[in-house]
């Protein structure tokens, strides 16, 4: 269990308390406050545990220590089953109501004994919730738009949630001597921002016999993480895990293993005109590989590899994030497929937040977790006065930042440089937070909308233009405010948004924090074939949120994003000399 994964848990620890009748709300406060200190921490958590250097951490006692030692030990807490199981599972269930905190869900349960989320959305539409003390009928609306957004992504999971479950069902099955190959396919396996199923494939020895199969199998279906059996064969078991995600394995014999990882990574709209070509050249393709076909008879067409089937099909090799069907088999016909960004492509960071607004980790402590990513820049953005509610910063805090960023930099000289930045909100109006003056002193600005989301779209258009057309804006920071599962974005018009970004040299960035990966990958080909750059940018507001640019790498691949369209994979003074140049435009 990572940091990341135990500060969940101590939050939703946190969260069930709360649901819980007469709970102690300074018991609560204790696990929201481990969960932020856990989130902080620096080094690899199981290392601290097993050298006790957890003692004397601010807001880590004892009994956390017991629990986080417990976590770290058996990958959960015995404290956390016992609260879900003794929580109504209507509770449960309203819990995963976007905006529905548990003050409310318990006000609900005890006012109105419903017992199903049925019978919440009728309390709705029957106007009884909007009765409720301190609800009202926006509070209602909202409810009702949560249920129907819940509704709407029924059985989604967020990427991590998917990847972190795969791979440790993957790294158990690794440890067995008679697979051959084994890799993850599906949704997964192409980087979309949202997974419904795991779908994962292994190979034997194609003399391998059923007993081995049987072995891998039980193997597969008595993992902890498993919480059910809902098939159970010698080549395809299905389960669903704790999480609640569904998982098929299927095993092939090793020769097989090419064209059934192809046929199980998909996507269903990338196989359609694939086999459509295949057809075109004599030749089929299914799961169990790729066949000539002569005279009515199919003669197979040995392939060791996913690159073999393209290759016979006269096609460069496409990677897993591009096959969406979004133009990838004639660009590959063609041989203009682009060389995709890698995380190893990226020089810095410029979106991250310090404990001079909301973040949890001072400056030094971020620019040292960079140094160690080997990272050469950071971009500081902490909030502009307006998020008060972020401990956003006046102009005088603003410029005591940029002394101590000063300071910092002389001594980090050679190592990491601290570019001066904001993340300054973008107002009703379109205007910015801070003065051009006070922008104009900075190395680089991040302008994003945290208010007045549910502007019409013409209006909401209108106010970003606006900031876009600001000389001194040189990202525009989560593009459309959606949270993934949770928040659709706001309503304006995105295509209208790139084309005044690429007018205005403005840079637009992906959010690289899974719950947003905003902008969405849809937009990205046609924002680089228009000649905007994007930034590629985890918005951290601690040290462990440095680690989420790999899920942006992965939206930026799956826009077909090259190296040389990403912003930060230039060099420290490239870059300083590109957002200079920017402003005498």
């Amino acid at each position: 269990m990572d940091k990341n994964q135990l500060a969940h848990l101590l939050e939703e620890i946190a969260t069930l308390m709360t649901l819980k009748e007469g709970s102690n709300p300074f018991e609560v406060r204790a696990y929201e406050n481990a969960a932020r200190a856990v989130s902080a921490l620096d080094g690899d958590l199981e290392q601290l545990v097993r050298e006790g250097k957890l003692k004397g951490t601010p807001g880590i006692g004892s009994t956390m220590i017991k629990r986080i030692e417990e976590a770290v030990t058996t990958g959960n807490i015995a404290f956390y089953d016992e609260l879900r199981v003794n929580t109504p599972a209507i509770k449960l269930e309203m819990l995963r109501i976007p905006g529905l905190g548990p003050k409310k869900i318990n006000a609900i349960y005890e006012q109105l004994h419903v017992q199903s989320i049925a019978e919440l959305e009728q309390a709705c539409q029957e106007d009884r919730v909007a009765h409720l003390p301190s609800f009202g009928k926006k509070t209602q609306d909202n409810i009702l738009r949560g249920i129907a957004q819940l509704a709407q992504h029924a059985d989604r999971f967020l990427y991590p949630i998917a990847e972190h479950e795969a791979e440790q069902i993957h790294a158990a099955l690794r440890t067995l001597p008679q697979i051959v190959r084994l890799q993850i396919a599906g949704s997964l396996r192409r980087r979309r921002e949202t997974v419904k199923d795991i779908d994962m494939v292994a190979s034997v020895a194609d003399a391998a016999g059923d007993e081995v199969r049987r072995t891998i199998m039980d193997f597969f279906t008595s993992q902890p993480s498993v919480q059910s059996i809902t098939g159970k064969g010698d080549t395809k078991s299905s389960v669903v895990l704790k999480s609640g995600i569904a998982m098929d394995l299927r095993i092939v014999n090793e020769s097989q293993f090419p064209s059934t990882l192809h046929h199980f990574t998909g996507s269903k709209e990338h196989h359609i005109p694939l086999r459509r070509r295949a057809l075109s050249m004599n030749m089929t393709i299914n799961d169990y590989g790729l066949f000539a076909l002569k005279d009515g008879q199919e003669t197979l067409i040995p392939c060791k590899t996913e690159a073999d089937i393209y290759a016979v099909l006269g096609l460069d090799y496409i990677e897993p994030e591009l096959r969406e069907d979004m133009g990838e088999i004639e660009a590959a016909a063609q041989h203009t497929l682009p060389t995709l960004i890698q995380e190893s492509d990226l020089r810095g960071v410029l979106h991250a937040h310090s404990n001079w607004s909301d973040g949890q980790n001072t400056m030094r402590e971020m620019a040292e977790a960079c140094i160690a990513r080997g990272y050469a820049y950071l971009g500081l953005t902490d909030h502009s006065k307006v998020a008060a509610y972020a401990g956003g910063l006046s102009e005088e805090r603003l410029r005591q930042q940029g002394e101590e960023i000063d300071r910092l930099n002389e001594e980090f000289a050679g190592r990491l440089r601290i570019l001066k930045g904001t993340e300054c909100d973008i107002l009703r109006d379109g205007s910015l937070d801070f003065s051009d003056e006070v922008l104009a002193s900075l190395d680089f600005v991040v302008a994003s909308i945290h208010s007045n989301f549910n502007l019409p779209a013409e209006e909401q258009t209108r106010r970003m233009l606006k900031a876009i057309a600001n000389p001194y804006v040189d990202i525009i920071g989560h593009p459309t405010g959606r949270i993934l599962l949770g928040r659709a974005g706001y309503d304006l018009n995105v295509e209208t948004i790139i084309d005044a970004a690429v007018a205005h040299g403005v840079c637009i960035e992906i959010n690289s924090h899974p719950s947003r990966l905003d902008l969405d990958w849809r937009f990205l080909r046609k924002a680089r074939d228009k000649g905007m750059k994007t930034s590629i940018n985890p918005d951290a507001h601690a040290v462990t949120g440095i680690n989420d640019m790999r899920y942006g790498v992965g939206m930026a691949r799956k826009g077909w994003l090259r190296a040389r369209d990403v912003l930060n994979t230039m060099e420290t003074e490239a870059l300083l000399a590109y957002l200079r140049a920017r402003r005498t435009r």
